[in-house]
């Protein structure tokens, strides 16, 4: 066997199994806690904050203004090949969501091949067209075909393509999670990051599938809340020790106390150690953002601030007034979920036409959604999202 498939759970230190615990209860907190109106709006949002930061991670170099501007306008989106970039990143994440891959499946080499395809579907021709060397020759890549060609990523030397096949074999094997139980389950999602990232699979867009590929494991594994926080938004926050750890995991093995396979187990757990820190981290944060009492708090000052016509936009112009009212409206939807228009005016005691006006407005500020006769549903809006969530780029 080429490598350690993971940190065996009764092999694993003490101080790393309590840092597994803890994720796992702070991940089944948040998915318990999230308010149910809330859950799709902030799914929805998370699909662009992964796609901002695996990106990001890749040199893409759009911010994350000009993309929340995209998602709220599409027709807007086209031009720039970055921002298309992360457009087609967040429309394979709705992909996948709405045809999961199925859970036992999710390390076999259709279900990579799937992400890969599903990353470049729809992408001018001339980005598939990837150098092969310093002279200049290319080849055109085919999405969701595995690579044919022997490739070199820095100081790596990823295996030969008919190694790789063998490799893709033991990975779909090794990581089946109907096999894995227990804290071993998130000890696979670390090792088979590395390990895919290490078999290197593709001619180009490695990086990217490979942490579709860990999106799709934490939640085969049955982390639940996960989507509500993500590893790419750790891992990129934090970049250079992120592509170190990686390169820890990829030297051989020093000696007989080193693992059996060709990589090193003390690399793999150096690894699995940075993969837990930033999934603790993550869900650190983010079950802070969803907790009750603070949101409460900020959806309060967010609609104040509003009423006075005193919150600025990302440009410093001032947004428009938002009658108080506008509060209660989106906390009715949030704590109670979608509500028909004449429940929301009996409940605010005001006018058709002010309530008509209101829901108008925010409508069309993102807040809410308004969508013919179907009830009014909550939303997050491109203006309220930096103020609710702070520090969320």
């Amino acid at each position: 066997m080429a490598f350690t498939p993971y940190i065996p759970q009764d092999k694993a230190p003490e101080d790393l199994q309590d840092q597994v615990v803890q994720i796992m209860r702070l991940d089944a907190a948040l998915h318990a806690k999230i308010p149910s109106p809330l859950r799709v709006p902030m799914m929805n949002l998370l699909r662009v904050v992964n796609s901002y930061y695996s990106n990001k991670i890749e040199g893409n170099s759009t911010v994350p203004a000009d993309i929340l501007r995209a998602e709220d306008a599409p027709q807007e989106a086209k031009g720039a090949n970055d921002l298309q970039e992360i457009k087609r990143h967040i429309e394979a994440q709705r992909r996948l969501t709405n045809d999961p891959i199925d859970k036992v499946e999710v390390c076999t080499k259709g279900a990579i091949l799937r992400l890969h395809r599903e990353f470049y579907d729809g992408v001018p021709e001339e980005m598939l067209d990837i150098q092969l060397n310093d002279q200049g020759e290319t080849f055109r890549m085919v999405p969701g075909e595995f690579r044919q060609f022997g490739v070199r990523v820095g100081q790596h030397i990823p295996p030969t393509v008919e190694q790789m096949q063998s490799h893709l074999n033991d990975f779909e094997r090794l990581y089946r999670l109907d096999w894995i139980h227990g804290l071993s389950r998130f000890f696979a999602a670390a090792a088979s990051h590395h390990r895919l990232m290490w078999i290197h699979p593709f001619m180009d867009g490695n990086g990217r599938t490979g942490r579709l590929f860990t999106d799709q494991y934490l939640k085969a594994a049955g982390f639940g809340g996960y989507g509500l926080w993500s590893m790419s938004r750790g891992f990129a926050r934090n970049v250079g020790t992120y592509y170190e750890m990686l390169r820890a995991a990829d030297h051989p093995r020093k000696g007989e106390l080193d693992g059996r396979g060709e990589l090193s187990d003390s690399g793999l757990l150096r690894w699995t150690r940075f993969f837990a820190e930033t999934a603790l981290d993550q869900v650190q944060y983010f079950s802070a953002q969803l907790e009750p009492e603070q949101l409460n708090q900020r959806i309060d000052v967010y609609f104040e601030m509003r009423s006075r016509r005193a919150l600025l936009d990302s440009k410093g112009d001032a947004l428009p007034e938002l009658r108080i009212e506008a509060r209660d409206v989106y906390k009715t939807l949030l704590y109670l979920g979608d509500q028909q228009r004449a429940d929301i005016q009996a409940r605010l005691g005001v006018g058709e036409r002010t309530t008509r006006s209101l829901l108008s407005q925010m409508a069309k500020e993102g807040l809410i959604t308004l969508d013919g006769r179907k009830p009014v549903s909550l939303s997050l809006s491109r203006h309220s999202i930096e103020f609710l969530f702070p520090y969320l780029w």
